[in-house]
Protein backbone atom coordinates (compact mmCIF):
# COMPACT_ATOMS: atom_id res chain seq x y z
CA UNK A 1 0.00 0.00 0.00
CA UNK A 2 1.25 3.45 -0.88
CA UNK A 3 1.33 5.87 2.08
CA UNK A 4 -0.48 9.16 1.54
CA UNK A 5 0.32 10.74 4.94
CA UNK A 6 0.50 10.08 8.70
CA UNK A 7 -0.63 12.15 11.69
CA UNK A 8 -0.84 11.84 15.46
CA UNK A 9 -4.44 12.94 16.00
CA UNK A 10 -5.00 15.78 18.45
CA UNK A 11 -8.14 17.68 19.45
CA UNK A 12 -7.96 20.29 16.66
CA UNK A 13 -7.99 17.50 14.03
CA UNK A 14 -11.66 16.91 14.89
CA UNK A 15 -12.43 20.00 12.78
CA UNK A 16 -10.05 19.25 9.91
CA UNK A 17 -6.78 17.64 8.95
CA UNK A 18 -4.44 19.44 6.57
CA UNK A 19 -1.88 17.18 4.95
CA UNK A 20 0.43 16.77 1.97
CA UNK A 21 -0.17 13.81 -0.37
CA UNK A 22 3.17 11.98 -0.33
CA UNK A 23 1.89 9.38 -2.81
CA UNK A 24 0.99 11.92 -5.50
CA UNK A 25 -2.23 10.09 -6.40
CA UNK A 26 -4.88 12.51 -5.11
CA UNK A 27 -6.30 14.79 -7.83
CA UNK A 28 -6.83 18.53 -7.60
CA UNK A 29 -10.24 19.87 -6.61
CA UNK A 30 -12.93 18.55 -4.29
CA UNK A 31 -13.10 14.77 -3.86
CA UNK A 32 -14.81 12.23 -1.61
CA UNK A 33 -12.51 9.68 -0.02
CA UNK A 34 -14.05 6.28 0.65
CA UNK A 35 -12.09 5.05 3.64
CA UNK A 36 -11.98 1.84 5.67
CA UNK A 37 -10.23 0.96 8.90
CA UNK A 38 -10.96 -2.77 8.90
CA UNK A 39 -12.63 -3.58 5.54
CA UNK A 40 -15.94 -3.96 7.43
CA UNK A 41 -16.84 -0.36 8.19
CA UNK A 42 -16.56 2.43 5.60
CA UNK A 43 -16.62 6.23 5.88
CA UNK A 44 -16.88 8.92 3.23
CA UNK A 45 -14.78 11.98 3.95
CA UNK A 46 -14.86 15.31 2.12
CA UNK A 47 -11.40 16.24 0.92
CA UNK A 48 -10.16 19.13 -1.18
CA UNK A 49 -6.86 20.41 -2.46
CA UNK A 50 -5.89 23.76 -0.98
CA UNK A 51 -2.98 26.13 -1.52
CA UNK A 52 0.58 24.93 -1.81
CA UNK A 53 -0.27 21.35 -2.79
CA UNK A 54 -1.88 20.68 0.58
CA UNK A 55 -5.15 18.79 1.10
CA UNK A 56 -7.80 19.15 3.79
CA UNK A 57 -10.25 16.56 5.14
CA UNK A 58 -13.23 17.98 7.04
CA UNK A 59 -16.96 17.59 7.54
CA UNK A 60 -19.26 15.86 10.00
CA UNK A 61 -18.22 12.31 9.02
CA UNK A 62 -14.58 13.25 9.65
CA UNK A 63 -15.44 14.79 13.05
CA UNK A 64 -17.38 11.66 14.04
CA UNK A 65 -14.46 9.46 12.99
CA UNK A 66 -11.70 11.44 14.72
CA UNK A 67 -13.49 12.19 18.02
CA UNK A 68 -12.98 8.74 19.60
CA UNK A 69 -9.53 8.37 18.01
CA UNK A 70 -7.83 11.49 19.42
CA UNK A 71 -4.29 10.55 20.50
CA UNK A 72 -4.14 7.71 17.96
CA UNK A 73 -1.63 7.64 15.13
CA UNK A 74 -3.46 7.63 11.83
CA UNK A 75 -1.95 6.66 8.48
CA UNK A 76 -3.83 7.13 5.23
CA UNK A 77 -2.83 4.63 2.52
CA UNK A 78 -3.81 4.10 -1.09
CA UNK A 79 -5.30 0.61 -1.14
CA UNK A 80 -2.92 -0.57 -3.85
CA UNK A 81 -0.42 1.25 -6.02
CA UNK A 82 -2.14 2.41 -9.19
CA UNK A 83 -5.63 1.73 -7.88
CA UNK A 84 -8.42 4.29 -7.88
CA UNK A 85 -7.40 7.17 -5.57
CA UNK A 86 -10.64 7.24 -3.59
CA UNK A 87 -10.29 3.75 -2.17
CA UNK A 88 -8.05 4.32 0.81
CA UNK A 89 -7.29 2.59 4.07
CA UNK A 90 -6.71 4.07 7.50
CA UNK A 91 -4.66 2.51 10.26
CA UNK A 92 -5.37 4.09 13.62
CA UNK A 93 -3.65 3.07 16.81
Amino acid sequence: MEEIDTVNLVAHHVQRWRFRDRSGILPAGRIVLRVTEDEKQWWRFECCRIEGGMYCISGSAWSDFVGPRVHARLTLYAKQYGENFNRVRVRAG
